[in-house]
C-alpha cells in the first residue's frame, strides 16, 4: 500500500511540474521574441 500512495505522489507531482515548465517555456519563448518556430 505505502508503495502506491509513493507513486502516485511521485506522478501528481510530475504532471505539477510539467505544468510549470510550460508556462515558464511560454515566458521563456515570448521574452526571446520566439513563436510557434522556436525549436524546429
Amino acid at each position: 500500500m505505502p508503495k502506491d500512495k509513493k507513486v502516485q505522489t511521485k506522478s501528481t507531482l510530475r504532471s505539477m511540474q510539467e505544468v510549470t515548465y510550460q508556462r515558464e517555456f511560454k515566458k521563456a519563448d515570448r521574452a526571446g521574441g520566439y513563436t510557434d518556430r522556436g525549436r524546429k
